[in-house]
């Protein structure tokens, strides 16, 4: 079962539980060892079980410090650049900062924490502040109306239901709603199977041949490792636009397909989908 991404609150907790496993595995090692100093009373295993359970013991402390690294430097290095190319690429406008920016996405998603599952974080509001689609970035400079944002309303396990909503100045609006699911395996098997029809990609992840859906040729391609994607699929289902006090509802639906949550934390995320799109959100609200 992996962890939920965790909150400042359970940050401490992971810190106290490191501090108080330390301190026992001393104890073991102490109480097992053959020193002259070591305690005179028998112990139920043998020096090099004690010695065995201690190693791996340090080890998980080793690889939770590695972790506070990373999520260190994703905090206060490459989230705060990632953020500055946003703004110099005019939120995907610019497309000359498009392969760095996938570059950065990739550089944080590879550093994520690999017991979590990143969709656990996805529920809530979000803005659209970066995005590779054509069409969208299309909306940011027709003539008739200035966008003034870009949101995404999702609830991914209770409703199931997503909201995606590009607002004009004066009160215009293009809504669509659909519903989204977690993928598990043979929901990624099938998916897989029809995006490898329609998309010609041989790998059907939204990626070119010969690499792993973040452009990496490793085993680690920003999923949890020896699991499935964290794929999200959606089918829309209606859409509605409101226009020049106008409204025209139940428009017919508008497509399906997945994305992959490369991460997720309490302010940003990072996606790539079925469309060989690479979208960052920024959330708003709780």
């Amino acid at each position: 079962m992996r962890r939920i991404n965790s909150s400042s609150g359970t940050k401490h907790y992971f810190h106290y539980y490191d501090y108080c496993l330390y301190n026992v595995i001393v104890v073991i090692l102490f109480v097992s060892s053959s020193s002259p100093l070591s305690f005179s009373f028998s112990f139920p295993f043998s020096a090099s079980t004690t010695t065995g359970v201690a190693a791996f013991f340090l080890q998980d402390i080793s690889q939770r410090q590695q972790q506070r690294t990373n999520n260190n430097n994703i905090n206060n290095v490459l989230l705060p650049e990632l953020d500055n190319l946003i703004i110099a690429s005019k939120n995907g406008l610019d497309t000359s900062y498009e392969a760095v920016v996938k570059e950065k996405m990739i550089e944080i998603s590879k550093l994520r924490n690999y017991d979590m599952d990143q969709r656990e974080s996805l529920s809530g509001s979000w803005e659209l502040i970066y995005t590779t689609e054509k069409e969208i970035n299309f909306f940011k400079t027709w003539p008739f109306a200035d966008v003034t944002s870009i949101t995404q309303k999702l609830d991914l396990f209770d409703t199931q239901i997503i909201n995606n909503f590009i607002n004009f100045e004066g009160g215009g609006l293009f809504a669509v709603t659909g519903a989204v699911e977690a993928a598990d395996a043979a929901a990624i098997t099938a998916i897989t199977a029809m995006t490898k029809n329609t998309s010609g990609n041989d790998k059907g992840d939204g990626n070119k041949e010969g690499t792993t859906k973040n452009g990496d040729n490793g085993d680690r391609n920003g999923n949890v490792e020896g699991e499935n994607y964290d794929r999200v699929t959606f089918e829309f289902k209606s859409a509605k636009i409101i226009a020049w006090n106008k409204e025209l509802d139940n428009l017919p639906p508008i497509g399906s397909g997945w994305f992959d949550t490369m991460f997720c934390n309490d302010e940003y995320a990072l996606r790539c989908d079925s469309r060989q799109d690479w979208s960052i959100f920024r959330r708003i609200g709780i």
